[in-house]
């Protein structure tokens, strides 16, 4: 039987270097949410992935078309607070030249709009999944700002650290020339293979998101789907914000990579905020284990049980011993 977790909650105190923000809207879910349905999902099976690939996550989903998230009072809230925390931005490794992760500690509006229950809500509708806003708040309203070098790309060709997320469009990109969110029709060990056989991703499996305009974001299984942001060919700004969630549902394994969370985060920040994570993945487990665990003398299967919490927590104390802080995996340019 799965163990479906309750949410944890979010720090009380925020770490050291993570000033708030002296002015900053209220944010209102009834307001600031217009939440739509998108019009295509393309699931993991169409873009090539095995059934035993796709059993082992948490939903069949792929990525979706574009749909509003945002009403037009949400989206101006959303850029003033965007705007207010880039100051703080910075390069992640060599693959995006200026981010801003951890503004959730910086931000109550930010917080609250990452953490929104209606929010969460209708991404667990579209995974067809229990969802849960991402227990590490680094994973929570990353912002990637357009590099200040014309040209160059926003990000690299990649998959994403987490396992299930949003893409908002906080600007309009259709104001710029460039900027494109584009992803691969396939899998990530076909782009894996391309790469390493010094060939370029066939254009006819290259797909651009439709964005209608700012407020509207795609929804993907990042871990599965390789994509990436092109430069801008012209002066301008360009924002974009990834949410970040874990399924609810304990019985799927981690994919936390800490070993490149340690590349771009404080390691304060990072090393707790990952033993934490995983503290919440062994309590609530071992919960669901308490309540549904029955009489019986099936030793072998109750072993199983313990052995899998203690397998997530010891794998989670070598990596925080043993990441190396190498740089970010991507898949170029």
């Amino acid at each position: 039987m799965a163990s479906i977790a309750q949410p944890l909650s979010f720090p009380s105190t925020p770490p050291e270097g993570y000033p708030a923000l002296e002015r900053e809207p209220v944010f209102d879910a009834a307001k600031h949410l217009a939440l739509k349905t998108p019009r295509v999902v393309t699931r993991l099976d169409a873009m090539g992935y095995s059934g035993a690939e796709i059993a082992a996550c948490p939903t069949d989903l792929g990525i979706t078309s574009c749909f509003r998230i945002l009403s037009d009072e949400g989206v101006a809230c959303l850029q003033d607070v965007a705007r207010a925390l880039s100051p703080y931005a910075r390069a992640a490794g060599d693959r995006v030249p200026r981010m801003v992760r951890g503004g959730v500690y910086q931000s109550k509006f930010l917080r609250d709009f990452c953490m929104a229950p209606e929010l969460t809500e209708a991404i667990s509708g579209l995974c067809g999944a229990p969802m849960l806003p991402h227990t590490m708040p680094h994973q929570l309203g990353h912002l990637n700002y357009n590099p200040l070098e014309i040209g160059k790309n926003v990000d690299k060709w990649h998959v994403d650290t987490l396992r299930v997320d949003f893409v908002l469009f906080v600007t309009d990109p259709n104001l710029l020339d460039g900027g494109e969110f584009e992803y691969f029709h396939g899998t990530a060990a076909e782009v894996r293979a391309l790469r390493e056989a010094g060939e370029e991703l066939p254009v006819d499996k290259v797909r651009q998101a439709e964005i209608p305009g700012a407020g509207y974001g795609v929804l993907q299984q990042g871990n599965m789907v390789v994509h990436r942001a092109k430069g801008v060919r012209e002066a301008g700004e360009r924002i974009t914000l990834v949410n970040g969630y874990v399924p609810a549902d304990m019985s799927y394994p981690d994919y936390t990579r800490f070993d490149q969370l340690a590349v771009v985060d404080p390691d304060h920040v990072a090393a707790s905020e990952y033993a934490r994570h995983i503290a919440w993945m062994g309590r609530e487990s071992l919960a669901g284990d308490v309540e549904s665990i029955g009489f019986g003398t099936d030793r072998a299967a109750y072993a199983e049980r313990l052995e899998r919490v203690a397998a997530l927590l010891s794998t989670a104390a070598g990596a925080l011993r043993g990441a190396k802080a190498e740089g970010m995996d991507h898949f170029g340019d």
